[in-house]
């Protein structure tokens, strides 16, 4: 089926498109399908700010800064913002990203009457942030319980999840995966420094506390810390004073995959004990592992554990410090471990690959 050319999709996003490479592949996947779209983010500073990322396609990018920018107020301020921004630019589609901009796209969806995509990054009403904030949870869950009827086609980033998602709100979700762009350029040789990489938000739960207390028993490793988040402060005040940990703050999607094949492992633990979000968790910087040939240890989670026993491109652990160590220690006195791991997250990178998942995207989004 030829899908319409010039249609205007909406995207709205409360972080920088600059670091979401969710979006960044989804928009790329529009726009060669003739979608015009346009991008509205909140970048966190101008040196995030990569001018070359969507030259010469379709894609407008456009910065939204409202009064507020943290806490409660500032999602009513960016909703109100996005709102007004949209409501009198033509748009052939919203397209929400998460549940934070789902007010201003469902409003904008029912006035206009234009179709919405809602697409759940996570199970939002159930982050670790509002662990124990019954309230809070009870608006989120209401947010994307009106949102997720309203949306002509619901998305989210794991079968798992979707699974979770539709049960919860009655209406089908679809899982369309966060996998990168097949690598093109010749792999990198990894390091001869053993480098532990860490990419993705600081934030609560990303078991960031226990991989900086094993650094002091790991002396021959590096680790690399990529990203920001909630826990940047506490996080460098514990690695005080520990020579082998590095910050390297927030890098571009073309950095990271720069840098990435150097590492030894990659690290995703996650506790998941109260947060169902990150017990159906399928991140970005698993598949970005694969890509790269690193292999990654994971939390023993339902999407990890079935793509470890299918791939065995990494393993599942406890959330334990020293089973980290133990890990690394068994490596080093088996090294055929670790190269097979290598071989098998090689084999998987050519079929986990965006240039597959983008087809399911595109027969999905028929809008």
């Amino acid at each position: 089926m030829a899908l319409a050319t010039h249609k205007i999709v909406s995207i709205g996003i409360t972080g920088s498109i600059h670091t979401d490479q969710r979006i960044q592949r989804i928009a790329n996947t529009l726009a060669e399908h003739h979608y015009q779209v346009n991008i509205y983010h909140r970048p966190k500073r101008p040196s995030s700010i990569d001018s070359t990322l969507f030259a010469g396609k379709s894609i407008h990018i456009i910065t939204l800064q409202p009064g507020v920018q943290t806490g409660p107020l500032f999602y009513l301020f960016y909703n109100f913002v996005l709102f007004f921004k949209l409501l009198f630019k033509a748009s052939d589609a919203y397209y929400a990203v998460d549940a934070d901009t789902l007010p201003a796209f469902t409003l904008l969806s029912q006035l206009k009457g234009a179709p919405m995509v809602y697409d759940a990054h996570e199970y939002f009403s159930e982050v670790p942030e509002l662990s124990g904030k019954q309230f809070k949870k009870a608006i989120w869950h209401k947010v994307v319980s009106i949102g997720s009827r309203q949306a002509k086609l619901n998305l989210t980033v794991g079968p798992a999840l979707a699974k979770a998602l539709s049960e919860r709100y009655k209406v089908p979700f679809v899982s369309i995966r966060n996998l990168p762009y097949a690598q093109t350029t010749s792999p990198t040789e990894p390091s001869n420094e053993r480098i532990i990489i860490y990419q993705g938000a600081l934030n609560k739960g990303r078991m960031l506390e226990t991989l900086i207390e094993a650094m002091p028993d790991l002396p021959n490793y590096t680790c690399w810390i990529i990203g920001e988040g909630d826990l940047s402060e506490s996080l460098r005040t514990q690695a005080k004073g520990i020579p082998n940990i590095v910050f390297k703050g927030l890098l571009t999607p073309a950095e990271l995959k720069a840098i990435t094949p150097l590492a030894y492992v990659g690290f995703n633990l996650l506790e998941a004990a109260d947060s169902l979000s990150y017990h159906y968790s399928l991140s970005n910087k698993f598949f970005d592992y694969i890509q790269a040939a690193v292999p990654s240890v994971s939390s023993a989670l339902p999407e990890y554990i079935a793509l470890n026993e299918s791939y065995q491109s990494g393993v599942c652990i406890p959330n334990d410090k020293q089973a980290f160590i133990e890990l690394l220690k068994s490596w080093e006195a088996a090294p055929e471990v670790h190269q097979k791991l290598k071989e098998n997250a090689k084999f998987a990178a050519q079929s986990l690959t965006w240039e597959n998942e983008a087809k399911l995207f595109i027969k999905a989004f028929q809008i």
